[in-house]
């Protein structure tokens, strides 16, 4: 019997995917274990395998087709087998094995002809699995023609230009273009293109005359100027790309507003040193998220999300930390995180900021977060302005504890103070709100025993 293809839930989120490339054609033999279709969310793509031997006896969810999880893309199974919904008699039998086998003829690359692909808001239409390749290889999707539905750039796309290139273009003269920042495809050259092409195209070294003397009367075109980069400039691509886009919206399109209050660290030095003597270790960025938990619930406004034009209540508190990456930021998110005791909390930091280290995060990590903790204590930092994190309303900065001379009941003593900034969206949170949470958390924070 033949066994159906289901859209995967590839997080506690999902409710609908898109296939954004099937990796075997009806009749193609497939084992256990082989690649066989691409699909995509809105954050992230995934690779569906093969759960058994057989080939693939139809496609039911054709390439740029939505779906629900769970729906049908297609069945595997013998030949001969009836596909579920099918009267049109058994499938048919595969193609031999050699053909199976034949290579199959590369798609033409985009210097054939004219690029024909999709650009939307700016953005050419591309599959996931094809961003990624032409990122490993430094190539411009703008320049490559998409052979997907709606003209979407898929992975074969890029490794036909890829291969393309190759041809057309030297090692040496790729690399220079790369580091020059030249599009090659502005480039004339007789033939190859040579490392020489790319340094006369971005002015490094003088073109040769392509006219006799006799002829310099004639009219003369003049090439458009190509521009280079700037001296040690380094194109912005990948992680810190995205990182400096979303966050310069994040700042354009959120009103923020900070608060900063000073904090008394004395007894949770000591609640801390109770800890350790007693082989239970926290730190105080644990301490600082269980205290903004127990605020959050008490001034639950502060853990609404605007989202197109609603405000949504959130009804779990779930802390994203911020963790620093070797290629930027990412920011894990403790789900929940008010229903979990200190030393949880402890452990749950640990692990989700190994995983970001590692590369082992899953899609639920990174989403749903509705409040977010960044410390910058380590670095020695006594303020900051952390930018808030959208749809989220709230973020909040942690600086050094330092020793300082403070008064207290009329009289001068050295204590361990904390800076702590509360940046949030004004068109969620009020001040006189933000006043009530930030008075709120040094009051937990200067007694943290209440948050045991």
């Amino acid at each position: 019997m033949a066994t159906a293809l289901t859209m995967p839930q590839l997080g506690l989120t999902m409710t609908e995917g898109t296939v954004s490339q099937w990796l075997k054609k009806v009749g193609d033999p497939v084992k256990k274990g082989d690649e066989v279709v691409e699909v995509e969310t809105d954050k992230i793509s995934n690779i569906v395998e093969a759960h058994e031997d057989g080939i693939l006896l139809s496609i039911v969810m054709k390439e740029g087709e939505a779906g629900p999880v769970k729906a049908v893309m297609g069945y595997i199974g013998q030949a001969g087998e009836t596909v579920p919904g099918d009267d049109s008699g058994p499938a048919a039998e595969p193609a031999p094995q050699e053909a199976a086998l034949a290579p199959v003829a590369p798609v033409p690359a985009a210097a054939a002809g004219p690029v024909q692909n999709t650009i939307v808001g700016g953005w050419v239409l591309a599959t996931p699995y094809a961003r990624t390749l032409a990122k490993e290889a430094g190539i411009d999707l703008a320049l490559v023609s998409g052979t997907g539905p709606n003209g979407r750039v898929v992975g074969r796309d890029v490794e036909a230009f890829e291969a393309e290139e190759k041809v057309r273009i030297s090692p040496t003269a790729a690399k220079v273009a790369a580091d020059l920042g030249v599009d090659t495809q502005t480039v004339t050259a007789d033939g190859r293109i040579m490392k020489k092409d790319i340094l006369t195209a971005a002015g490094v070294v003088p073109a040769a005359p392509t006219v006799p003397a006799a002829a310099a009367a004639a009219p003369v075109t003049v090439k458009a100027e190509v521009k280079s980069a700037p001296k040690n400039g380094v194109l912005l691509k990948g992680m810190r790309k995205v990182i400096a886009q979303r966050l310069g919206d994040c700042w354009k399109n959120t009103p923020h507003v900070h608060h900063t209050v000073e904090v008394n660290m004395t007894k949770a030095t000591e609640l801390r040193s109770t800890f350790i003597a007693m082989d239970k270790k926290f730190s105080f960025t644990d301490l600082i998220i269980k205290a903004m938990c127990k605020v959050l619930e008490e001034y639950t406004a502060a853990n609404d999300s605007l989202v197109d034009g609603y405000l949504v209540h959130n009804e779990g508190i779930h802390m994203g930390v911020a963790v620093a990456v070797e290629k930027g930021l990412i920011v894990p998110v403790i789900k929940n995180a008010n229903h979990k005791g200190l030393m949880d909390i402890h452990r749950a930091v640990g692990e989700l900021a190994r995983a970001a280290r590692d590369n082992t995060l899953s899609p639920d990590d990174l989403t749903g977060g509705t409040c977010t903790i960044s410390n910058l204590g380590m670095y020695g930092c006594d303020h900051f302005t952390p930018i808030v994190n959208p749809p989220e309303a709230t973020i909040l900065g942690v600086c050094r504890t330092v020793d300082k001379a403070v008064v207290i009941d009329g009289k001068i003593v050295i204590a361990p103070m904390m800076n702590v900034i509360l940046g949030y969206d004004h068109r969620v949170v009020d001040g006189a709100l933000a006043g009530l949470i930030t008075s709120r958390l040094r009051e937990y924070l200067e007694n943290p025993l209440l948050l045991l």
